[in-house]
């Protein structure tokens, strides 16, 4: 479970922004959600299970996204190829400062049972530092901390690192080095944080899941979840074809009684005859099922393209739900569907804002920052009204075509 995300000189992220999932000592207007929609992980940490940033175009929501993907992909690159870091640099430029400072990015989460803390900084040729803190009884430690190339080791906490500094390149992360020396806790590290980037995807992405789903004899479960979308679907069958892809998914409809010169039902072509919305649900059912069972963070940009409001309600709460969420599954998404902006759907520390200051820089705000906001409040009227911020500033379109003087 993500406890927060903490990043810095990314993109239009100048300064330090974090997405905390810490739940806040609130109480909503329905107190169904102050049930259902945290984690007791302690009699101290509740989690949110989901998070719904909201903003205008280039605001910076994707950044905030596409700067836990880049952590990643640092993790997973800096191992491999030693120019990685000079692609995965992308400071925020629109200063000379910050243009020739490092990135910094780090993340807090469970994994395990047990609370980690892990980051580092980096520019486009060497990591410039790295930590990592974890729980031992009730307080945080250090496992090691580094800065440069000198790495200090907790030798109660972090043995399996020992020896290894040496064999550390500046353009590479230690955590990446004690793994490859099978180092237990290094490599759990890695393996929570990977998994969390398997959900970090555009929709076509991630229907490699649902047909690993289909293929390991789950297909009813896919089917099931799309008829209660109320897609009518009746079976689904992957067969070769000569499309770039090399295969086609067919759909099974069952054809209405009024066409009575047909009978039984009529496989359609996922690609060729079903509509963007119908694609896009059927290539993220599989993520949906595979993050409920695994309690996995499931992390989507762009989250209501192509589907319905109804049926993006719906996935919030599926989320939400007891019965379906057992684990600890936690839903983040950055959208322009102000119908989520419901009191009923949503607390007010897991709505989240995007703007640009004056300086167009990123800043990132929640509701619950905001004093004095009712819980009986209409979020979404109050959204676009401007109460809160984060909506593009519109000009008068009828200029268009006027001359300048």
């Amino acid at each position: 479970m993500i406890i927060e995300f903490s990043v810095q000189n990314f993109r239009s992220i100048k300064d330090m922004q974090t997405l905390s999932m810490v739940a806040a000592p609130l109480k909503s207007k329905n107190p169904q959600l102050d049930k259902g929609n945290v984690i007791q992980v302690s009699d101290k940490l509740s989690l949110l299970k989901s998070a719904a940033i909201y903003g205008a175009n280039g605001s910076g929501k994707s950044n905030l996204i596409s700067g836990l993907s880049a952590m990643i992909n640092v993790i997973e690159y800096s191992m491999k190829n030693d120019t990685a870091l000079n692609k995965l640099y992308q400071p925020f430029i629109l200063d000379s400062e910050s243009s020739s400072h490092p990135t910094y990015f780090q993340l807090q989460f469970i994994a395990n049972g047990k609370k980690y803390r892990y980051g580092f900084e980096f520019n486009d040729k060497k990591i410039i530092s790295e930590w990592l803190f974890g729980q031992a009884d009730k307080n945080e430690v250090y496992y090691f901390v580094r800065e440069h190339n000198k790495i200090k080791i907790s030798r109660n906490q972090f043995r399996e690192g020992l020896k290894l500094e040496d064999k550390t390149a500046p353009e590479n992360l230690f955590l990446n080095v004690a793994a490859a020396f099978n180092g237990n806790i290094s490599r759990l590290i890695r393996e929570y944080i990977f998994t969390i980037g398997i959900y970090i995807r555009v929709h076509e992405d991630f229907e490699k899941m649902t047909l690993d789903l289909i293929n390991n004899g789950r297909k009813n479960e896919i089917i099931k979840l799309l008829n209660i979308a109320d897609f009518g679907i009746e079976g689904i069958r992957k067969e070769k074809s000569d499309n770039a892809l090399g295969y086609d998914i067919l759909l099974e409809r069952k054809i209405p009684i009024f066409h009575k010169h047909l009978q039984g039902t009529k496989e359609m072509s996922l690609f060729l005859n079903e509509s963007i919305g119908t694609q896009k649900f059927f290539n993220i059912t599989g993520a949906i099922i595979w993050a409920l069972e695994r309690g996995t963070p499931f992390i989507m940009d762009e989250f209501e393209a192509n589907l319905h409001p109804t049926l993006a309600k719906k996935i919030v709460e599926m989320f939400h739900s007891p019965k379906l969420n057992k684990k600890g599954a936690q839903l983040i998404f950055a959208t322009h569907d102000t119908n989520l902006l419901d009191a009923n759907l949503l607390r007010r520390d897991q709505i989240f804002f995007t703007e640009k200051n004056k300086k167009n820089e990123t800043e990132l705000y929640s509701l619950y920052d905001f004093k004095g906001v009712r819980n009986d409040a209409s979020y979404e009227k109050d959204y676009i009204k401007g109460k809160y911020g984060a909506i593009p500033f519109v000009g008068d379109f009828e200029t268009l075509f006027e001359e300048a003087v």
